[in-house]
């Protein structure tokens, strides 16, 4: 079983917690996730260091929101934010680096 398979989403209100099949398991805030959206718009606008820190400062301007979470196939997660993208879906894969980046282990 691949160690990037998310077994479990425990959502709070600002934060949730990711467990994967080989044990991890990170807190890691809505904020985070948001600012490494990969969809169409989100992702060019962290291509570099400046232009990431900008769209950083401009998601954390927004009201921190619970998203709606839905799965999408086996793979991953759309988040639906109240305050805007909804387009980018979250594999998986994509989560487990984020949480390793920016969450913290539990």
């Amino acid at each position: 079983m691949s160690a990037d398979i998310l077994t479990d989403l425990e959502r709070g209100d600002e934060d949730c917690v990711l467990r994967f099949a080989d044990g991890a398991a990170f807190k890691l805030s809505y904020l985070s996730i948001r600012c490494r959206c990969q969809c169409a718009k989100c992702k060019p606008r962290q291509e570099n260091e400046h232009r990431l820190l900008e769209f950083e400062e401009e998601v954390a301007r927004l009201r921190v929101e619970k998203p709606r979470a839905e799965p999408v196939g086996r793979y991953g997660i759309r988040f639906d934010w109240p305050s805007g993208c909804s387009s980018g879906i979250h594999s998986f894969r994509h989560l487990r680096s984020v949480a390793e980046e920016l969450g913290s282990a539990i």
